[in-house]
């Protein structure tokens, strides 16, 4: 099964979120967990070490108390919302921690970054050195996105920061699979236009 769950059961832990229930706040919570250790893996794991880990759980003890914080306060009704809210928590917790490690000077070597991610990469693009280079482009790339026109925008955001597949953004949507590619392939164009003609490997199936 893919990382996307069926959109009547989230509908139906949705509801629960609308009468106080703890529980489904909590299963809410870790659909996006496991996709954000992933990209936080794929982004900061230089290597298989303590301080890659550290850094992963650091993203994640963020990721957590954001969506917490957004879940409790916005309470989303229906299953793209909920997806929407949930990627934008993501995107901002990753660019985030890009920013704050590019401030501690740490470095994110090219050839490191190929060699740790051609196993783990969880987005398999199709073009390794196109992608981000230095932590500082990655603060970027999320900067760029934030960008993108809301449609195309939403697409991305279905695909890339939560791992679902075009079928699956075009259920969530509600919208032909047809629309879905071709926002898809509108939202990588621009962000390689807004990327200097550098766009990061964002291929999916």
């Amino acid at each position: 099964m893919s990382e996307f769950s069926h959109s009547t059961h989230i509908q139906a832990l949705l509801l629960r979120l609308q009468e106080g229930d703890a529980a489904a706040h909590a299963e809410l919570i870790s659909y996006p967990l496991e996709r954000l250790r992933r990209l936080a893996r794929w982004m900061f794991h230089r290597q298989p070490d303590q301080q890659a880990l550290e850094q992963t759980d650091d993203v994640l003890q963020k990721a957590l108390i954001r969506l917490h914080r957004a879940l409790s306060e916005v309470k989303p009704t229906s299953v793209r919302s909920f997806f929407g809210l949930a990627a934008r928590q993501v995107r901002w917790v990753l660019q985030d921690l890009a920013r704050d490690l590019a401030k501690a000077k740490m470095v994110m070597p090219v050839g490191d970054l190929v060699s740790t991610t051609r196993r783990q990469n969880p987005l398999e693009p199709l073009d390794m050195e196109s992608e981000p280079s230095t932590l500082e482009e990655w603060a970027e790339f999320h900067e760029k996105v934030e960008s993108l026109p809301e449609e195309t925008r939403e697409v991305f955001d279905l695909v890339w920061y939560q791992g679902l597949t075009q079928i699956e953004a075009a259920e969530v949507l509600g919208i032909s699979l047809r629309n879905v590619k071709r926002r898809w392939l509108a939202a990588r164009l621009l962000l390689r236009h807004l990327l200097h003609n550098e766009c990061p490997g964002i291929e999916s199936s």
